[in-house]
């Protein structure tokens, strides 16, 4: 049976007092307890829906809905991940990739032409600095509103990979030039080639962020309008 208006209301009551600090975890115990009252009142219509909660809420140990709640956290955590690999396999399977690739074979051939360290300060800032600013300057909005969104702290993970993509990409001059590894050397071509890659690799991912942060919260805001808001 399908709980009524009511009953879901009473529902995101009991669910908001356990204190889930994140919005979209909520939204996901909503529904998922939901689905469990509905099994235990469709067997017995006489149970009431505090009695059902109560049955819900134990058959998942002495911790309640702890565990439940580390679990869709992980669960959101991989669903962003997802997100981003779909979006990175979709550009590269498109001719959007037609300007990340234009970008590293001009950005290759520029360090080729000119290779001084002014050369790969001004790239590195055209190409990284100015698409990072653009991101963040873009996330202030959503700062305010998703911060209490597991999927908006889930980036957190990616942005420990940029920081070090961004170093390489840094220290890359330095590391052929102290090292030996010139440009007219091969190897040290094929190492240019590299940082050029992550490069482009880069500031493909600063603008897809902000599009793979929508597509999760998309997945929360379908049941919001499933259940409505849960008031704090």
């Amino acid at each position: 049976m399908k709980l009524t208006k009511d009953q879901i209301e009473q529902l995101k009551k009991m669910i908001s007092r356990k204190g889930y600090p994140f919005i979209d975890v909520q939204y996901e115990i909503l529904d998922h307890v939901a689905c469990k009252i509905e099994e235990l009142m469709a067997g017995d219509p006489k149970i009431s829906l505090e009695t059902a909660f109560a049955k819900v809420h134990a058959s998942f140990g002495i911790f309640g809905f702890s565990g439940l709640e580390e679990s869709y956290v992980k669960l959101i955590e991989k669903r962003f991940k997802r997100h981003y690999w779909t979006e990175i396999k979709a550009t590269f399977s498109s001719t959007k990739i037609i300007l990340p690739i234009g970008i590293a074979v001009a950005m290759y051939q520029v360090f080729l032409l000119v290779p001084d360290l002014k050369t790969w300060y001004i790239i590195m800032i055209a190409a990284l600095v100015i698409p990072l600013a653009a991101m963040f300057f873009k996330y202030r909005k959503y700062h305010s509103r998703y911060k209490q969104y597991v999927s908006y702290t889930a980036q957190n993970a990616l942005f420990v990979y940029f920081n070090i993509g961004m170093q390489i990409c840094l220290q890359g001059h330095v590391f052929l030039n102290q090292s030996g590894f010139l440009i007219e050397n091969i190897i040290g071509q094929l190492y240019l080639g590299l940082v050029v890659a992550i490069m482009a690799f880069l500031f493909l991912s600063f603008f897809l962020l902000p599009k793979v942060l929508n597509k999760n919260i998309a997945d929360t805001e379908k049941l919001m309008q499933l259940y409505g808001e849960v008031k704090k």
